[in-house]
């Protein structure tokens, strides 16, 4: 089946469905790969990996697919921090280092690649698309793009920075709401003022926008598909659905986790990564929020916990792992890529036939 959108017909897929690029491992070059051979769009999160790292990675999508896939960045950002920042914030991780028996860290400079050694990469690599999160790029990394014939898209959780998406002339703006999972993506203002669902975020957006729009948060199946089509989406973006494929990279336990749930036991928390981020809650959020320890910001108290999450990851231990997921994480179904596509379309098109039969 084909489902043409102007998100499908400039990606060239067959549904307008994206792979939400999640960074730090997940989206693995089997499951980019998978996707995209299924029909819809692949994209893998880079934001941690350096130039080199990105290079080889397209260079490995390529050698499973001949279809088009993408690539998500970070808008870099260094927020400041003092010495006593820094002091406070290892001394609140402190009794979950001795618990998993590991030295607390002793440094967090240098928490991000290189952001231009990262657009280097990018510009070479052959990528059919480029997403960024946690802002526009400059104008200079925009005609770059273009230059090479790249599409850009940008992850909006508020109508203000969607309008300032579609003024720098991003192609398609993602309309992240509330319910998606992972790092909320705000960069106007408090985001705890962005917080809009995503149903109610797409009709607002593509009411005021003539930017294509793409839904993302919560939607797990062919339902939530036809709904943000029917609200003028011209596609959406599933990362927390394909998380349990078995092509993904995620630990076994954060599988099993996603896979056991059966209500929303997610919640918004900093305390992994210093920016609010949507996950199931553990062991780690309860005790560092009910202690209301200290939090340096995003990305250095990122890596502040980096090696706490690692050691709990070597011990199978998800009570201090960051399980990033959306809220109908209780959905997730643990099925190849290419058979969750396949079932997503064939719940879009009941969908349709089923409001159909109600209008009648």
């Amino acid at each position: 089946m084909k489902i043409n959108t102007p998100l499908s017909e400039a990606l060239g897929t067959d549904i307008p469905l994206l792979l939400a690029p999640m960074a730090g491992g997940p989206t693995t070059a089997q499951l980019v790969s998978a996707v995209s051979n299924a029909g819809a769009f692949g994209q893998f999160g880079a934001a941690y990996l350096n130039g080199e790292k990105i290079r080889s990675s397209a260079e490995e999508i390529r050698t499973q697919t001949n279809k088009g896939f993408g690539v998500n960045l970070f808008i870099p950002e260094e927020p400041p921090y003092t010495p006593d920042d820094l002091r406070a914030a290892t001394s609140a991780i402190s009794p979950h280092c001795k618990y998993l028996g590991i030295e607390e860290p002793q440094d967090v400079t240098q928490p991000m690649p290189g952001f231009e050694d990262q657009m280097a990469a990018v510009l070479e690599s052959g990528v059919k698309l480029c997403s960024f999160h946690f802002g526009i790029p400059s104008p200079g990394i925009m005609n770059a793009l273009k230059s090479v014939n790249i599409l850009t898209a940008v992850s909006a959780t508020s109508l203000d920075e969607a309008i300032k998406a579609e003024t720098a002339g991003i192609d398609f703006i993602i309309a992240q709401g509330s319910e998606a999972g992972g790092h909320r993506g705000t960069w106007i203002g408090n985001w705890k003022n962005s917080m809009t669902g995503t149903l109610s975020l797409v009709a607002q957006l593509t009411e005021q926008l003539e930017t294509p729009v793409v839904a993302a948060g919560g939607i797990m199946d062919g339902r939530g598909m036809a709904a943000a089509l029917a609200l003028g989406a011209a596609g959406v973006q599933m990362g927390t659905a394909f998380l349990t494929c078995p092509e993904a990279g995620a630990h076994p336990g954060y599988k099993r986790a996603l896979l056991e749930s059966k209500s929303d036991t997610t919640t918004v928390t900093k305390t992994f990564s210093g920016r609010p981020a949507r996950g199931l809650r553990n062991r780690y959020i309860t005790e560092m929020e009910d202690t209301s320890a200290a939090i340096l910001p995003f990305p250095f108290q990122n890596k502040l916990t980096n090696s706490l999450r690692k050691a709990a990851a070597d011990a199978n231990d998800t009570d201090f792992m960051s399980l990033w997921a959306g809220q109908a994480a209780s959905l997730s179904r643990g099925l190849p890529a290419a058979q969750l596509i396949a079932s997503v379309v064939t719940e879009y098109t009941k969908a349709l036939e089923d409001a159909a039969k109600a209008v009648v």
